[in-house]
């Protein structure tokens, strides 16, 4: 029974998230006469909204965000974090002011590409290595531009509960490069609102948030060391919080 409802409970959630979508998108639509690099630190106000209508009247969750005080006072920056679930971008929003590097898919989705694309969201083809290049020239226009972005290193989320061993940490490394701040993130429990891989969700979850400041861009002579020193700051965060081991049944 309580399989049964929690699908029935995320069918109703995703009709609501579209209705969300439309209402966030339309205030921030004047936006979309400035180019972009410029418009985004004002649109991502509507992806705020968006996330903030998803993660509380919708699922009503209770979020610990821990550390938010480590965020750059100025925009334009980088947060990398751990992946458990899609709910994990709306709390990247929520607390990071930040837009997503997403799939090429979701470009298309009626209302999320839209406001995505408008707050700063760049979409790309996973299967195109050359893609990658142009991601990054585009990450650097936005956050120079002052808007801040999240990426996954891991590339996907985990099916198992623990962090992937494979990293992909050129964007980190360019940032290095480009004098751009990098925040460390780790996110826990999300996977107790919608697991991944299921037609489900569940109400009332409680879920985690951790941001540490971005280390000294100067104690380090290159950007490959930089990268992997930021994101051992997620593995430490993720052992400590339990986001390191098999997902409960």
């Amino acid at each position: 029974m309580d399989r049964v409802l929690g699908q029935l409970y995320a069918v109703f959630g995703m009709l609501l998230v579209f209705v969300f979508g439309a209402l966030s998108t339309i205030p921030i639509l004047p936006f979309a006469v400035l180019p972009r690099g410029r418009r985004e630190r004002y649109a991502i106000r509507g992806a705020q909204w968006w996330a903030w209508m998803i993660l509380r009247p919708l699922l009503m969750m209770r979020i610990d965000a821990v550390g938010t005080e480590h965020l750059p006072k100025r925009g334009g920056f980088l947060v990398i974090s751990n992946h458990r679930s899609w709910i994990d971008v709306p709390i990247l929003m929520l607390y990071t002011r930040s837009e997503g590097i997403s799939k090429k898919e979701v470009k298309y989705v009626p209302f999320f590409g839209l406001n995505g694309y408008l707050s700063g969201a760049i979409f790309f083809d996973r299967k195109k290595k050359m893609d990658r290049a142009r991601v990054v020239n585009e990450a650097l226009l936005l956050l120079r531009g002052g808007a801040n972005l999240h990426v996954f290193p891991e590339g996907t989320r985990t099916r198992t509960g623990h962090l992937g061993t494979k990293v992909f940490l050129r964007l980190v490394q360019t940032c290095w490069e480009n004098d751009i701040d990098v925040v460390p993130a780790c996110i826990w429990g999300t996977e107790r609102a919608v697991p991944s891989g299921h037609v489900y969700a569940r109400p009332l979850a409680r879920a985690g948030i951790e941001l540490r400041a971005p280390l000294d861009r100067s104690a380090f002579t290159d950007g490959d060391a930089y990268a992997k020193a930021s994101w051992q700051q997620v593995i430490e965060m993720a052992k400590v919080r339990g986001c390191d081991q098999p997902f409960a049944d």
